[in-house]
């Protein structure tokens, strides 16, 4: 089989044919331990260390490895073969477990001296390496088909893997275009895909991005319809393809595999309404700032460890692993570079997140860790020189001619900093996706940047709801207390409010003055002519917190929505000025004056959404999302039966001579009117589970405008969603809980 090392030639230095098994044996006859295994023996276990490297002398080892459909035979390794050399190639913990099939005898020859042997065999090390390689590749290619099929069955899972041809793609390079004739279908073993369909207009536009484990191509097996969307690799990448004949003989033996197929489909074309984004599972990492890279990268790391396995490769770790001086940095016609390519695609499909630390300079490192990239992060100096400026436009450069990579700019702040100042004119330089500000030494920044950069991110979307909006507050004490990050907000309406005050990075406390701070004395009513009410105070009230703040400038992401009433459609601020999207945001209709933007008016975003939590849905940054509904479950109620007409003179003197009115007040007919569209469309978004923990808090006997009990409805908030918050942070491996 081409499990293992086999009589495969090598070409000697001085131009001979050697066997690598012939070469193993007379190097270390005189050396290895001999090791004798019964029927049903274990030599290694899946995860364990790599510690030795195996000569088979008699008998067979079976190598099975663990799959949610039990344990899957990936090969067998006869007498006269090399086995456990992989793991000394690549690095890391043993991929498969051995077993002996009736009596086996092995020479056993320890890590050490079998990287010396390599180390002084060069041209031998790099036809070992192409080995591990394909042997790798099968053995994950085994787990994807038993997986797909349902079935652990090793005849008919070796019968697959047996039949695959292997393809392997740069970045950039196109699998197959849209229209193009369904000839097969593939398994992503390594690397990324990005899935491309044209528009209208003749643009192409991102659909969905594929990583390791998914299947693409397979709808056109089905259909035989010809392909329905452009798909080409991120970055380089590997894939076992299997023809239409193969499919249609698999799918005629396995019928799960006929579901599991048809299921797979149906999640991907939900995908539009549900999340299109997987993880950056190889996530570069250049730091151009003035600081500690290496602990930097290292925390960035241990943090997103949290989630999964996570690898951290540098040059020097590179290096210092192979035991090979500089083969980091080894150019693609140098010997060594085979080792180094299987050490690097042993890693990404080996673990959940590889973390590529690059040089400070374009080394032949940092150029082979930017084209392995399915998110690239440059953190830089809020203030960067012109030698700076230069490394980062070059590095931004060589991503954008590798295709398709996000790019995320982290500003890296001194501990002193109050405030970020600027941050546009960074951006507009490379027109980066997402902007993290970290303050150095902040434990609690580094872990955030983490998050967001490898798609682990926390968000937090918060509703309207008039003065119930205090309870967001509440909430916010509420997952703290139980080590639930916020790592990028949102809000609509007085949800937008609360929302931007977090992103200004305060405790609770100050929080809390701040929005009251906002709301006070905030009605100002005037002739109703545009609005009923002027708006002036709540405009000083916020441009006296926010006015000078940037949403670039924020220090959590943040965005906020918005209705154009000009054209018909729901703004999305992410940019600019902080109080101007703030200001429309809350300008519920009749009530605050609408605010003119670019010839547009704009209006609360509660017309259309007031839980605007789809953004964050689409945003490769965030995996978690925690929404808050505030708004009333119902709207006001009919106190007594006025008829068809009212006289405002007559509800006043009502008013007035009771205290209250049985006339339902214009401001809250408008408020529910607003909310009342906004709320159906709601509740059709939620359906597709895109929100992980939803808190609807009910606060019964708050009013929309009462605006004075702003500390009694937060601490309503912490009790209303304590409970829930506590039970959810429970079923979270990764959440460090501090309360």
């Amino acid at each position: 089989p081409s499990w293992c090392i086999r009589g495969i030639p090598a070409t000697g230095r001085g131009g001979e044919s050697v066997t690598l098994a012939a070469t193993f044996v007379d190097s270390f006859a005189s050396s290895a331990r001999s090791v004798t295994l019964a029927d049903g023996d274990v030599l290694v276990e899946q995860g364990d260390a790599a510690d030795n490297v195996y000569f088979i002398k008699s008998g067979t080892i079976a190598a099975s490895k663990a799959t949610p459909q039990g344990e899957v035979v990936v090969g067998t390794v006869e007498a006269g073969q090399v086995i456990g050399e992989v793991t000394v190639v690549a690095g890391g913990l043993r991929t498969a477990t051995l077993r002996a099939v009736g009596p086996v005898e092995v020479l056993e020859v320890d890590r050490s001296s079998f990287e010396a042997w390599l180390n002084s065999n060069p041209e031998m090390a790099d036809s070992v390496s192409d080995e591990a390689r394909e042997r790798v590749d099968r053995t994950n290619v085994a787990t994807m088909v038993a997986d797909l099929m349902g079935s652990t069955d090793q005849a008919l899972v070796q019968q697959v893997v047996d039949r695959v041809e292997w393809r392997r793609l740069e970045a950039g390079e196109v699998l197959f275009r849209e229209g193009d004739f369904a000839d097969a279908a593939y398994f992503v073993v390594g690397g990324r895909l990005m899935v491309l369909a044209e528009d209208d207009d003749g643009d192409e536009q991102l659909i969905a991005e594929l990583g390791r484990g998914e299947v693409v191509g397979e709808l056109g097996l089905l259909d035989r319809a010809p392909r329905s969307a452009t798909v080409r690799a991120v970055r380089d990448t590997t894939l076992a393809s299997f023809s239409t004949s193969m499919f249609e003989e698999l799918v005629a033996t396995s019928p799960a595999m006929m579901l599991n197929v048809t299921r797979g489909i149906l999640t991907r074309l939900r995908r539009p309404t549900a999340r299109r984004f997987d993880r950056a599972a190889s996530l570069t990492v250049a730091v151009t700032a003035r600081c500690d890279s290496d602990a930097l990268v290292a925390e960035m790391v241990e943090e997103i460890a949290r989630f999964g396995t996570a690898k951290h490769l540098s040059s020097d770790r590179v290096d210092r692993v192979l035991n090979r001086t500089a083969i980091s940095q080894a150019a693609t016609d140098n010997v060594g570079v085979p080792r180094l390519a299987e050490f690097m695609h042993e890693a990404d499909v080996g673990n959940d997140h590889v973390v590529l630390q690059t040089d400070g300079e374009m080394s032949a490192w940092t150029r082979r860790a930017l084209r392995q990239a399915d998110r690239v992060v440059v953190v830089c100096s809020p203030n960067p020189d012109s030698a700076e400026l230069a490394l980062i436009s070059e590095i931004f450069g060589t991503v954008e001619d590798a295709g398709h990579v996000a790019r995320m700019l982290a500003v890296l702040h001194p501990a002193s900093t109050e405030r970020p100042r600027r941050t546009a004119s960074l951006i507009s330089r490379w027109d980066v996706d997402d902007v993290v500000h970290v303050r150095s030494g902040s434990s609690d920044d580094v872990a955030r940047l983490a998050r967001l950069a490898s798609g682990h991110g926390y968000g937090l979307v918060l509703s309207g709801g008039g003065a119930r909006g205090f309870a967001h507050l509440g909430v916010l004490r509420a997952l703290r207390e139980h080590g639930i990050p916020v790592d990028q907000v949102a809000g609509c309406s007085m949800g937008t409010v609360v929302a931007a005050a977090i992103a200004l990075g305060h405790e609770c406390d100050r929080l809390m003055e701040l929005a009251e701070e906002q709301f006070d004395h905030l009605l100002d009513y005037t002739l109703p002519i545009v609005s009923l009410v002027k708006g002036a105070r709540i405009t000083r009230n916020i441009e006296g917190t926010f006015g000078s703040w940037d949403i670039e400038d924020l220090w959590l992401p943040f965005y906020c929505v918005s209705t154009n009433l000009t054209k018909s459609r729901l703004e999305v601020h992410r940019r600019g000025s902080t109080a101007l999207a703030m200001r429309a945001s809350v300008a519920i209709p009749g009530v605050l004056p609408p605010v003119p933007y670019e010839g547009d008016l704009l209006v609360d975003g509660g017309v259309l959404n007031n839980l605007p939590f789809e953004m964050m849905r689409d945003d490769s940054t965030i995996e978690t999302i925690v929404a808050v509904d505030v708004a009333p479950d119902q709207g006001p109620r009919a106190r007594s039966d006025y008829g068809m007409s009212v006289s405002g003179f007559k509800a006043l003197a009502a008013s007035l001579r009771r205290g209250k009115s049985d006339y339902p007040s214009v401001t809250s007919v408008l408020l529910r009117s607003m909310l009342t569209g906004a709320v159906r469309n709601q509740k059709a978004s939620m359906q597709d589970g895109s929100v992980d923990l939803l808190l609807t808090l009910h606060l019964p006997g708050v009013g929309l405008l009462e605006f004075d009990r702003s500390r009694e409805v937060a601490d309503a908030g912490y009790e209303a969603s304590k409970p829930t918050i506590r039970q959810w942070a429970d079923t979270r491996s990764e959440l460090s809980v501090t309360a």
